[in-house]
Parts: C-alpha cells; structure tokens; sequence
C-alpha cells in the first residue's frame, strides 16, 4: 500500500514538472548564457583596487563568466577596466523611540571607465550604486556584523552585474 501511494506521488511530480516547463517554455523563458561584450575586452585588466578586493573579485568572475580573459599584467591586455573610485558609507536609517538605532542603511557607489590599450575605443566613465537596508540590535552585534559582510558582498557581486550589463549594452551600441 505505502509503495503504491509513493509511485502515485512520484507519478503527480513527474506530471507537475512536464507542465511547468511548458509553462516556462510557452513564455519565452530561457536560462541566460553569456552576453556579448565589446571585443576590445578580450583580454582585459582590471586597475584601480586590490586584486582581492570583493569588488574586483566579483568583476574577474562575472567577466571570466563571459568569456573575457581577466589578464594580471596590463602589458598584455587589450583593455583596462579603471576604477576610479569605490565607496562603501553606512548611514542611520531609524532609530527607536529611545534614541538607539534600530536600522542602517548601507551604500556602495562604483565608477569605472574602460578603454582599449590601442586604439581610441572607449568607455567614458560609468557611475552605479547599490544600497541595502538591514535592522539593528545592540544585543546581536556579531550576527549583524557577518549579516553586514553577507549584504557588502551581495552589493558586489550585484555592482559586477550592473557593469557587466552597461558593457553589454556598449557593445550592442557599437557601429
């Protein structure tokens, strides 16, 4: 009997799952592949922040991802990704009534530029930003401070996104 309910419910699964690929596929859903970025950015440098700065390390994989070569040495690049400046600033968004506070909110701004190592190809400079909000408690202070590393790498990796999308949206501009 136990078996036969079991074939019964992996049999509703199976159905369940046929249709909602269907589903998925009937709309125009696809998984994303790799965007087509400029080919100036073959091989491309990344200048201007430690090489294992999140930030950096988020741009490396999210251009590797793409089939660009992150190269470690400019000499041998066809572009460098310069970024001009990375800021990180937290700032009180609440307070309770008795004047503690009771959430923060975080900003990361990015500007970069890219240009080519010969050439006059270009990226003028790009400026993004990202905030997220998280609550406070005086009484969870190491829980906060490792929910406040998971929130500045999550604002990176979404930076790297953004970056990648403005560089995508240059190579479709390109004539």
């Amino acid at each position: 009997m136990y078996s036969a309910v079991r074939a019964i419910e992996g049999g509703l699964r199976a159905v369940f799952l046929a249709g909602l690929m269907r589903s998925l596929a009937a709309c125009g859903f696809h998984l994303r592949g790799q965007v087509q970025l400029p080919p100036q950015m073959a091989r491309t440098y990344i200048s201007g922040a430690a090489s294992d700065d999140t930030l950096v390390r988020a741009l490396r994989s999210t251009l590797q991802a793409n089939g660009v070569q992150v190269v470690s040495d400019a000499r041998n690049a066809t572009a460098i990704l310069q970024i001009e400046s990375l800021k990180t600033s937290r700032s009180v968004l609440s307070v309770n009534a008795d004047g503690t506070v009771a959430a923060y909110q975080l900003l990361m701004q990015l500007a970069y530029s890219v240009r080519a190592t010969q050439g006059d190809w270009h990226i003028p400079t790009q400026e993004l930003q990202t905030r997220r909000h998280y609550s406070y408690s005086d009484s969870q202070v190491l829980a906060k401070s490792s929910e406040v590393n998971q929130l500045r790498d999550s604002m990176s990796r979404d930076l790297a996104s953004l970056a990648l999308l403005r560089l995508q949206a240059r190579a479709h501009s390109q004539p």
